[in-house]
């Protein structure tokens, strides 16, 4: 009896969320855990796309609109792996989407998102929906760090901003079919 009590309280404690992981954010280690308790959007950036203004623009205003409300962050993790486009240096890709986007979100390392050498907490976004398959790839992640949907590139920001919305409320439902505007 003793045992199965122990089985369970170690398979109960060890639920991964993506906020049990860290990231690179330049030269140091983030800690990922300080987003616990926000509603995230998870997304694969790249400086040299074509979908790099539209995006950058209405990640920019997502966060306006909903990060205000300590609620909701965007987590930008720029990647080369899709067609070479995000060839810089975590310090020139800062500068470029600071100064071409005013980006009021946090910036991590660039990372491979497919692939080996994925860092842990992108296994973890891929283990529970879907791998990307180009940039701006969008994962949105609970409060608790579960994966509650992604969406490619071709979903613009501003069609599942009722979506995001709807987590942050906790009136989710997967089915949902109304959209929101920026």
């Amino acid at each position: 009896m003793n045992l199965l009590l122990i089985l369970v309280f170690i398979v109960g404690a060890s639920s991964d969320s993506f906020y049990s992981y860290s990231v690179k954010q330049g030269d140091k280690e983030t800690d990922l855990s300080q987003y616990a308790g926000k509603v995230v959007l998870v997304v694969n950036v790249a400086s040299e796309c074509g979908y790099t203004d539209g995006h950058y623009r209405s990640l920019v205003r997502l966060q306006d609109k909903l990060g205000s409300s300590d609620k909701f962050s965007v987590l930008a993790f720029p990647c080369n792996q899709f067609g070479k486009q995000e060839p810089g240096s975590y310090k020139e890709i800062l500068s470029f989407a600071k100064k071409n986007y005013k980006v009021n979100f946090p910036v991590f390392s660039k990372i491979n998102v497919t692939g080996d050498d994925v860092p842990e907490a992108w296994k973890y976004l891929i283990q529970n929906s879907e791998e990307p398959t180009w940039n701006f790839w969008k994962y949105l992640v609970d409060e608790k760090g579960h994966v509650v949907r992604a969406w490619g590139p071709w979903i613009s920001v501003e069609d599942i901003t009722q979506d995001i919305i709807d987590v942050i409320d906790g009136n989710y439902s997967v089915n949902a079919q109304k959209r929101g505007e920026l």
